[in-house]
Protein backbone atom coordinates (compact mmCIF):
# COMPACT_ATOMS: atom_id res chain seq x y z
CA UNK A 1 0.00 0.00 0.00
CA UNK A 2 1.21 3.52 -0.80
CA UNK A 3 2.15 5.95 1.95
CA UNK A 4 0.48 9.30 2.41
CA UNK A 5 0.08 12.27 4.72
CA UNK A 6 -2.47 14.95 5.47
CA UNK A 7 -1.06 18.48 5.41
CA UNK A 8 -3.32 21.39 6.35
CA UNK A 9 -3.54 25.09 7.07
CA UNK A 10 -6.60 26.78 8.49
CA UNK A 11 -7.54 29.76 10.57
CA UNK A 12 -10.54 28.96 12.78
CA UNK A 13 -10.52 25.18 13.19
CA UNK A 14 -12.73 23.61 10.51
CA UNK A 15 -9.83 22.61 8.24
CA UNK A 16 -7.88 21.20 11.17
CA UNK A 17 -10.92 19.15 12.21
CA UNK A 18 -11.31 17.72 8.70
CA UNK A 19 -7.57 16.96 8.59
CA UNK A 20 -7.71 15.16 11.93
CA UNK A 21 -10.75 13.11 10.88
CA UNK A 22 -9.01 12.09 7.64
CA UNK A 23 -5.80 11.32 9.46
CA UNK A 24 -7.61 9.06 11.91
CA UNK A 25 -9.78 7.30 9.33
CA UNK A 26 -6.94 6.70 6.88
CA UNK A 27 -4.26 6.15 9.55
CA UNK A 28 -2.02 8.85 8.10
CA UNK A 29 0.16 11.44 9.81
CA UNK A 30 -1.51 14.83 10.19
CA UNK A 31 0.92 17.70 9.64
CA UNK A 32 0.48 21.43 10.05
CA UNK A 33 1.72 23.05 6.83
CA UNK A 34 3.83 25.69 8.57
CA UNK A 35 5.86 22.91 10.23
CA UNK A 36 6.47 20.81 7.10
CA UNK A 37 9.72 20.90 5.14
CA UNK A 38 9.90 19.94 1.47
CA UNK A 39 12.12 16.98 2.32
CA UNK A 40 9.37 15.56 4.52
CA UNK A 41 7.01 15.50 1.54
CA UNK A 42 9.46 13.26 -0.34
CA UNK A 43 8.68 10.47 2.16
CA UNK A 44 5.14 10.04 0.83
CA UNK A 45 3.58 8.67 -2.36
CA UNK A 46 0.58 10.96 -2.04
CA UNK A 47 -0.37 14.07 -0.11
CA UNK A 48 -3.80 15.23 1.02
CA UNK A 49 -3.69 19.01 1.27
CA UNK A 50 -6.33 20.89 3.23
CA UNK A 51 -6.90 24.61 3.33
CA UNK A 52 -9.45 27.10 4.43
CA UNK A 53 -10.37 30.09 2.30
CA UNK A 54 -9.79 33.55 3.68
CA UNK A 55 -11.36 36.32 1.57
CA UNK A 56 -11.09 34.27 -1.59
CA UNK A 57 -7.54 33.08 -0.97
CA UNK A 58 -6.39 29.65 0.15
CA UNK A 59 -4.29 29.91 3.28
CA UNK A 60 -2.26 27.02 1.89
CA UNK A 61 -1.38 28.83 -1.36
CA UNK A 62 2.12 29.97 -0.26
CA UNK A 63 2.88 26.36 0.77
CA UNK A 64 1.70 25.07 -2.62
CA UNK A 65 3.92 27.53 -4.45
CA UNK A 66 6.93 26.91 -2.19
CA UNK A 67 6.73 23.11 -2.52
CA UNK A 68 5.43 22.90 -6.09
CA UNK A 69 8.51 21.08 -7.42
CA UNK A 70 7.98 18.22 -4.95
CA UNK A 71 4.17 18.21 -5.10
CA UNK A 72 3.91 18.04 -8.88
CA UNK A 73 5.61 14.62 -8.75
CA UNK A 74 3.15 13.27 -6.18
CA UNK A 75 -0.48 12.28 -6.30
CA UNK A 76 -2.16 15.26 -4.66
CA UNK A 77 -5.66 15.51 -3.25
CA UNK A 78 -6.88 18.95 -2.18
CA UNK A 79 -9.74 19.69 0.15
CA UNK A 80 -10.96 23.22 0.59
CA UNK A 81 -13.00 24.09 3.63
CA UNK A 82 -15.16 27.14 3.01
CA UNK A 83 -18.59 28.69 3.18
CA UNK A 84 -19.02 28.72 -0.62
CA UNK A 85 -22.08 26.54 -1.27
CA UNK A 86 -22.00 23.62 -3.71
CA UNK A 87 -24.55 25.51 -5.79
CA UNK A 88 -21.88 28.14 -6.56
CA UNK A 89 -19.72 26.07 -8.93
CA UNK A 90 -18.47 29.22 -10.61
CA UNK A 91 -16.95 30.57 -7.39
CA UNK A 92 -15.46 27.17 -6.53
CA UNK A 93 -13.77 27.04 -9.94
CA UNK A 94 -12.48 30.57 -9.46
CA UNK A 95 -11.03 29.72 -6.05
CA UNK A 96 -9.30 26.66 -7.52
CA UNK A 97 -7.96 28.44 -10.59
CA UNK A 98 -6.62 31.47 -8.71
CA UNK A 99 -5.10 29.58 -5.78
CA UNK A 100 -3.91 26.18 -6.93
CA UNK A 101 -0.83 26.14 -9.19
CA UNK A 102 -1.67 24.81 -12.66
CA UNK A 103 0.30 21.51 -12.35
CA UNK A 104 -1.86 20.58 -9.33
CA UNK A 105 -5.22 21.58 -10.85
CA UNK A 106 -6.82 18.20 -11.43
CA UNK A 107 -10.51 18.75 -10.85
CA UNK A 108 -11.26 15.16 -9.84
CA UNK A 109 -8.82 15.55 -6.94
CA UNK A 110 -10.18 18.86 -5.59
CA UNK A 111 -12.91 18.61 -2.99
CA UNK A 112 -14.88 21.53 -1.59
CA UNK A 113 -16.12 20.83 1.91
CA UNK A 114 -18.68 22.91 3.75
CA UNK A 115 -17.00 24.78 6.54
CA UNK A 116 -17.86 26.59 9.67
CA UNK A 117 -18.22 30.29 10.31
CA UNK A 118 -18.58 31.08 14.00
CA UNK A 119 -19.02 34.84 14.16
CA UNK A 120 -18.11 34.90 17.86
CA UNK A 121 -14.74 33.27 17.15
CA UNK A 122 -13.70 35.87 14.56
CA UNK A 123 -11.21 38.59 15.33
CA UNK A 124 -12.63 42.09 15.50
CA UNK A 125 -11.04 42.90 12.14
CA UNK A 126 -12.48 39.78 10.48
CA UNK A 127 -15.93 40.45 11.96
CA UNK A 128 -15.84 44.04 10.69
CA UNK A 129 -14.68 43.05 7.19
CA UNK A 130 -17.38 40.38 7.06
CA UNK A 131 -20.09 42.88 8.02
CA UNK A 132 -18.93 45.21 5.26
CA UNK A 133 -18.87 42.37 2.72
CA UNK A 134 -22.35 41.24 3.85
CA UNK A 135 -23.69 44.75 3.34
CA UNK A 136 -22.68 44.64 -0.34
CA UNK A 137 -23.53 40.95 -0.95
CA UNK A 138 -26.45 40.50 -3.35
CA UNK A 139 -26.87 36.71 -3.09
CA UNK A 140 -29.32 36.07 -0.22
CA UNK A 141 -27.82 32.66 0.63
CA UNK A 142 -24.28 34.06 0.91
CA UNK A 143 -25.53 37.13 2.80
CA UNK A 144 -27.27 34.90 5.36
CA UNK A 145 -24.06 32.95 5.99
CA UNK A 146 -22.14 36.21 6.41
CA UNK A 147 -24.62 37.65 8.89
CA UNK A 148 -25.68 34.52 10.81
CA UNK A 149 -22.69 32.21 10.46
CA UNK A 150 -22.87 28.54 9.58
CA UNK A 151 -21.73 25.19 10.95
CA UNK A 152 -21.79 22.55 8.23
CA UNK A 153 -18.83 20.61 9.60
CA UNK A 154 -19.48 16.87 9.40
CA UNK A 155 -17.37 13.77 9.00
CA UNK A 156 -19.84 12.69 6.31
CA UNK A 157 -18.55 15.51 4.08
CA UNK A 158 -15.31 13.52 3.69
CA UNK A 159 -16.86 10.41 2.12
CA UNK A 160 -15.99 11.17 -1.54
CA UNK A 161 -12.44 12.25 -0.67
CA UNK A 162 -11.94 9.21 1.55
CA UNK A 163 -13.10 6.86 -1.23
CA UNK A 164 -10.77 8.51 -3.78
CA UNK A 165 -7.76 8.36 -1.49
CA UNK A 166 -8.37 4.73 -0.54
CA UNK A 167 -8.75 3.72 -4.21
CA UNK A 168 -5.46 5.39 -5.08
CA UNK A 169 -3.62 4.00 -2.04
CA UNK A 170 -4.67 0.42 -2.92
CA UNK A 171 -3.97 0.69 -6.65
CA UNK A 172 -0.74 -0.66 -8.04
CA UNK A 173 1.23 1.02 -10.78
Amino acid sequence: MKSGAVVYKGKYGATKQYAQWLSGDLELPCLEADLVAGQTLNNFDYIILGSSVYYGKLLLRPFLVKHLEVLKHKKVFVFISCATPDSDQREQKRISKVNIPKPLQKGENIFFLPGKLDLKALTLLDRTLLRIAAFFEKDPERKKVMTDGVDALSKENLIDLDISVRAFARATH
